[in-house]
């Protein structure tokens, strides 16, 4: 029996019980001393020695040999690798020195260690992005549970490839599963990278070299393409939006027929942000062949029954797909919306795109051509439509395309749209959360302006004796979460003190724990706040009426109005991993954290 045959055995046992199907009699005739040392440490778990104090029924039994071939395989171990080998085994090279220096303060690695198994991906992506920028790799013995994390997520292995450290990437070299880790050492020319890195690393690479030098880069993917399989062209070919210009238009044209539809169509994408090469010109003339003006100006669409041949090489499938349920004229408009620049439309209607928005609201093909506005700007991120798309999207998923149309404002702008829509939506205190939540690009946060509006805010709505709102659902609890990732570090104390300071021991002391980086407002709120809290009740007048009973619907609806989010223990370790990790990177690095 292999070792890939006796690991599904142990999975097979395990999923209907030891009792119901024992384990394969290979690992079931005790310790071999001619197996391998992997099988022998499984053999030696399912039948300990008899003066071993491990329990020894069949479901112990089973739990221990399957955990400890869980450990081989984080450790590298494949269970489906029997090889016989020709001569003597032959250890890996020692990974090279490291280049970083890892934290050296305990309270801070336990935070950070904490934060790499339980997450969020907000907080893990926040710690390893200020962990980079200060020049240090994590501690060594952290680096098994990063690749674990890395392997599970693809968008956490931006932050977390600086800070691996060569154990992190020598390791990576070892297990497939962590192979997204593997690659040239910290100190590699461009030219190893390109030739010996991931492609993980390998787009890093280009992205970087795009922001210095886009004709070399665009020179280094093009020699490389007919050794590129599709899954590499497709990144390293997306790579090529960073300083996007006309000078990348014959590659991407010839990128038209590439083999590969993914390549194609990202090819086709990246020519419609481009709004005078060949193809957006053959676009727009397509789509203007489908626009007239009725007897009163009005401007009208109406799409063909059917494509032209030619439309299939500019990346236009004539044929809907099956999870299209419009027509083909709705899917062929879709289509030439979604590869039509957004500017012809604000030129050739001569009208706003919220004006746009109105007019779609007209026409029988609204659906086709507010979809294809919103897939048209997920890659050409026109800023002037951020109004729009939230008018489009409220029904769709915004959690990618509103960073990315934010991100393409001024740091002032956005600020700007961040205060208006929290001042006009005052009495929807969880909407707004929620939407500049989304707006917020990952890793970075709030002013400390904005800032203090919101923990203010909060305080009023969950401060007093009773809740002002609905906080007790799913939504109020995201928003909350949400409130301590973007919340500027220096008003974090002051947004803790909602569920912090009523533990407190008088509201003096509660006041004094939170006034360090807190508004004077918060404190003063938190000082008179714990004061009903923890003050003697009043004693009861002879003289006033009885109080009248509640109904149970009453009682309940009283005692739901005076829970919090945090009520609930997992919410408050979440609240309280967020705050504590933030204000410990902010302790240990606070020129950085000023920058977030």
């Amino acid at each position: 029996m292999s070792n890939a045959q006796l690991w599904a055995a142990l999975q097979q046992s395990a999923m209907v019980g030891a009792d119901r199907l024992p384990v394969a009699q290979a690992l079931g005739a005790g310790v071999d001393a001619t197996a391998p040392a992997s099988r022998q440490a499984l053999q030696a778990a399912l039948f300990p020695s008899a003066d071993s104090s491990l329990p020894d029924s069949p479901a112990a039994q089973l739990l221990r040999a399957s955990a400890l071939a869980a450990v081989f395989e984080r450790a590298g171990w494949q269970p489906g690798a029997h090889v016989a080998l020709a001569g003597a085994f032959i250890l890996p090279a020692a990974a090279p020195e490291e280049a970083r220096p890892a934290p050296d303060d305990a309270g801070l690695q336990a935070l950070m260690r904490d934060a790499l198994e339980h997450g969020p991906l907000d907080l893990q992506a926040s710690m390893l992005r200020t962990l980079g920028q200060a020049g240090q790799r994590l501690s060594h013995d952290m680096v098994v549970v990063a690749l674990e994390q890395g392997r599970q997520s693809v968008e956490l292995r931006h932050w977390l490839a600086p800070v691996l450290g060569e154990r992190g990437r020598w390791l990576g070299s070892l297990n497939p599963q962590w192979a997204y880790a593997a690659g040239v050492e910290e100190t590699a020319d461009p030219e190893l990278i390109w030739q010996e890195g991931s492609v993980d690393q390998r787009v890093a690479l280009l992205r970087g070299e795009r922001q210095d030098d886009p004709a070399r880069a665009r020179s280094r993917l093009e020699a490389s393409l007919k050794e590129l399989n599709a899954k590499e062209r497709l990144p390293l070919v997306q790579a090529l939006e960073v300083q996007l210009s006309h000078d990348d238009e014959p590659l991407l044209e010839k990128l038209l027929t590439d083999r590969s539809k993914d390549v194609r169509e990202n090819a086709a994408q990246l020519l419609s942000c481009l709004s005078d090469s060949a193809h957006s010109l053959r676009v727009t003339g397509w789509m203007r062949a489908m626009l007239q003006q009725d007897g009163k100006g009005e401007w009208i669409v109406e799409p063909p029954e059917e494509g032209a041949k030619e439309w299939e090489r500019d990346g236009i499938a004539l044929q809907p797909s099956q999870f299209h349920r419009g027509g083909t004229k709705a899917w062929l408009l879709q289509q030439i919306v979604e590869l039509t620049p957004l500017c012809f439309w604000t030129r050739t209607l001569g009208k706003t795109p919220m004006e746009l928005m109105e007019w779609s609201k007209r026409s029988d093909w609204k659906t086709a051509l507010r979809q294809g506005w919103l897939q048209a700007l997920r890659y050409q991120l026109d800023a002037q439509w951020i109004d729009a798309a939230e008018l489009m999207g409220r029904d769709m998923r915004m959690d990618t395309l509103m960073p990315a149309l934010m991100a393409k404002l001024s740091g002032p702008e956005r600020e700007q749209r961040w205060l208006t829509q929290f001042e006009r939506d005052k009495g929807k205190l969880i909407e707004a959360i929620e939407s500049m939540a989304q707006s917020v690009p990952r890793t970075q946060q709030l002013s400390r302006d904005l800032s203090v509006r919101l923990v203010n805010a909060l305080h009023n709505a969950l401060g007093g004796k009773q809740v002002t709102g609905s906080w007790n659902g799913y939504q109020a609890v995201h928003a909350l979460l949400a409130c301590a990732k973007i919340i500027d570090v220096n008003e974090l104390p002051g947004f803790a003190a909602l569920w912090r300071a009523p533990a407190a021991e008088s509201p003096q002391d509660a006041a004094a724990a939170v006034s360090e980086g807190s508004s004077p407002s918060i404190v003063a709120r938190t000082l008179a706040r714990l004061t009903g809290f923890l003050g003697k009740p009043a004693q009861a007048d002879a003289s006033s009426e009885p109080a009248i009973p509640l109904t149970p619907e009453q009682q309940d609806k009283l005692e739901r109005s005076r829970m919090r989010p945090w009520d609930d223990e997992n919410v408050l370790a979440q609240l309280e991993r967020f705050v504590n990790l933030r204000l410990s990177l902010h302790h240990a690095y606070p020129a950085l954290q000023a920058k977030a």
